[in-house]
């Protein structure tokens, strides 16, 4: 298969995000994209596993216009830079555009050999881009290793990582996927300054925080999870319903399964159930003790308020549900507003992949006898289901507001 049908046939299956992660060089060996011309692999590995496919992924999501203009100067970049062979950068970099729908055609190369890189050069090296580091200014004036770019997460560049690049605030930063872990910078109180100052420097969706979280059951009974907080979003109601910066943080899987109700109920909804009432408040005391309590913000839903709580099924799909579900019969929950959040835009697999767990949304009592919540399962596609309650427990994955 050619390099850009394949591309069109990833990216229409995991989603554009997908140009950015090393799993992108297997499914294109899957489909044979680099039998015809071998050599553009490592010129596609370049793309997928440094900035450069962050960036694409980035403009992406602004404008075509944005989008073409990077793309036309990622060519030069990787030739200029990575010293490949102008057709391949070419033949690459067009193959994503065409499988994007933004331009109609490709130029093939007449290059099939194995050989990327313009001999001439002499530019030996591994695949990663090269690049220097990053450090933090002190209240004393040295320079430090700042721990918001530690770890595992973005290549760095010739000019930096992609969080130098990339204008402080929420908005900006929300169009980037990246995957630090941030432990130590939070331990350290840097990830709350960056928050409190609304710059979100080294703060990325995708980033992550791990923390022992001990909720009580109500037996009495404490489990204990060792639990990866994804940051999620950020400033998801600013200005609307709230007035500090926060980071949004959701457990990239479901720690523990519970009911959502020990029995069927008529009524009610999500305010009234066993999930609100009782493991909500055992997870936020739970959260308070791992996190610090000043560091969990509270905000106000079911006429409440409260520091953590289920998602809602447009926080985890937007107005797009799965397997062929519409809002119609549902009982929409609007909790801090109706979009999707952006750690779940960017990343499709983080929805429900080898996972199940309840979201807050239920199907309506004008159309059924008993309230039926709504979950969230993977089960060889992403699904929303129903269950009876009871019978059926499933994960708990709440969001809560950092700061």
């Amino acid at each position: 298969m050619k390099l850009q049908e394949a591309l069109r046939k990833v990216i229409r299956q995991f989603g554009v995000s997908v140009i950015q992660e090393k799993r992108l060089m297997p499914f294109l060996s899957d489909y044979k994209a680099f039998e015809d011309y071998p050599a553009v692999k490592d010129v596609m590995r370049a793309i997928a596993t440094g900035d450069y496919g962050k960036e694409l992924c980035r403009t992406a999501g602004e404008s075509n216009a944005e989008y073409l203009r990077f793309a036309g100067s990622l060519k030069k970049s990787l030739v200029r830079d990575r010293n490949f062979k102008q057709e391949l950068a070419d033949y690459a970099v067009d193959s994503i555009s065409f499988a994007l729908g933004l331009v109609s055609s490709v130029t093939e190369p007449d290059d099939h050999g194995y050989e990327a890189v313009q001999k001439s050069s002499g530019w030996q090296g591994n695949l990663g881009i090269q690049g220097g580091g990053n450090a933090s200014v002190s209240s004393k004036g040295r320079q430090e290793p700042s721990p918001l770019t530690q770890g595992g997460g973005a290549a760095r560049g010739r000019s930096g990582s992609v969080r130098d690049a990339c204008p402080d605030g929420a908005v900006p930063h929300c169009r980037i996927y990246r995957g630090n872990d941030l432990t130590a910078a939070f331990e350290s109180g840097e990830f709350s300054e960056c928050v409190a100052d609304g710059t979100f420097r080294g703060i990325y969706p995708g980033d992550y925080i791990t923390r022992k979280v001990s909720v009580y059951g109500a037996d009495g009974v404490a489990g204990t999870y060792t639990v990866r907080f994804i940051i999620a979003d950020l400033d998801i109601a600013l200005s609307r319903e709230l007035k500090t910066h926060h980071a949004v943080i959701v457990p990239e899987t479901p720690p523990f399964e519970t009911y959502m109700n020990p029995t069927i109920i008529k009524n009610g909804y999500y305010a009234v159930s066993y999930m609100s009432r009782t493991v909500m408040p055992a997870f936020a005391q739970g959260l308070a003790a791992a996190f610090g309590p000043s560091h969990l913000m509270s905000f106000s839903a079911d006429g409440q308020s409260c520091k953590c709580r289920l998602m809602t099924l447009s926080m985890v799909f937007g107005e797009a549900l799965p397997d062929g579900w519409v809002w119609d019969p549902i009982d929409r929950d609007y909790c801090l507003g109706r979009g999707q959040l952006a750690a779940f835009r960017l990343n499709p697999d983080l929805r429900g992949r080898n996972m199940r767990y309840w979201v807050s949304d239920a199907l309506s009592s004008r159309l059924y006898t008993y309230v039926h919540f709504m979950s969230v399962h993977y089960s060889g596609g992403i699904h929303v289901g129903l269950h009876d309650t009871p019978e059926h427990p499933s994960g708990v994955r709440p969001f809560a507001l950092l700061v």
